[in-house]
């Protein structure tokens, strides 16, 4: 695992190549307000900023190093900014017009999207997983959130769902969703402690990028998320800021 810090971003990648596929997802709603929580959105609020650019450089090393297709984004623990992290790479992605960026919720513990994007799905993710299992064609509905071409699969805090991932309706999910059109999949994932969840997504993702946060994240717990997560290649550790 490599470390490239970059005033909030740091990542070094290499992946499988991208494929282009048929469409898999139906998109129902659209939004673009701006949300009231204070969750960092630069490319929502300050296109501008240092912070938008460094998760922008994120994306061109990511790129450098082998463009992976599904990066699942997890950190050691709770509240190490994995969800910032994957909501602002995938905004980073879709800047780019041509791209189409799906971001996927898999944190079904402590789903945070819809407070960060300010919008509740009307189709929750969880929802739809469980009804997918022994279907062979699922079209999941999902939300184009603030770029045409970012298409968000959100889980709804206020629908019933288990806590645990089920790992075939997950694994299935994945591999309807890897034969879409979508260059990039970001996967936000529970943090690595305390779930055996993290595992299953990683089984379907070209790599994992680890998040941290500085004065909190401990080396020792850095190398034993690298552990718990092998095989699948950890691209590198980005430092989200406080």
């Amino acid at each position: 695992m490599s470390d490239w810090q970059v005033r909030g971003a740091a990542v070094v990648a290499t992946a499988a190549p991208a494929r282009v596929r048929a469409r898999r997802v139906d998109i129902i709603a659209t939004h673009s307000e701006p949300p009231k929580s204070q969750f960092p959105l630069p490319f929502v609020r300050a296109p501008q900023s240092e912070i938008a650019a460094s998760f922008r450089l994120l994306r061109h090393r990511l790129a450098a190093a082998g463009d992976p297709r599904i990066i699942a984004i997890t950190s050691p623990d709770r509240e190490e900014g994995k969800s910032t992290c994957a909501v602002n790479l995938a905004m980073a992605m879709a800047e780019h017009e041509s791209t189409e960026v799906l971001l996927v919720e898999a944190n079904l513990r402590a789903p945070r999207l819809c407070e960060m994007l300010g919008f509740a799905p009307p189709e929750c993710f969880a929802t739809q997983m469980g009804e997918s299992l022994g279907q062979d064609h699922t079209v999941w509905k999902g939300v184009a959130a603030f770029f045409p071409n970012l298409h968000v699969l959100a889980l709804d805090p206020r629908s019933p769902r288990d806590e645990r991932l089920n790992a075939a309706a997950f694994a299935g999910a994945m591999r309807s969703l890897a034969d879409s059109d979508y260059q990039h999949i970001v996967v936000d994932c529970p943090s690595v402690v305390g779930t055996a969840d993290v595992n299953v997504i990683a089984d379907s993702a070209d790599g994992i990028l680890l998040t941290c946060r500085g004065g909190t994240t401990t080396r020792d717990a850095l190398q034993l998320a690298v552990r718990h997560l092998s095989p699948t290649p950890v691209l590198g550790c980005v430092l989200v800021e406080s």
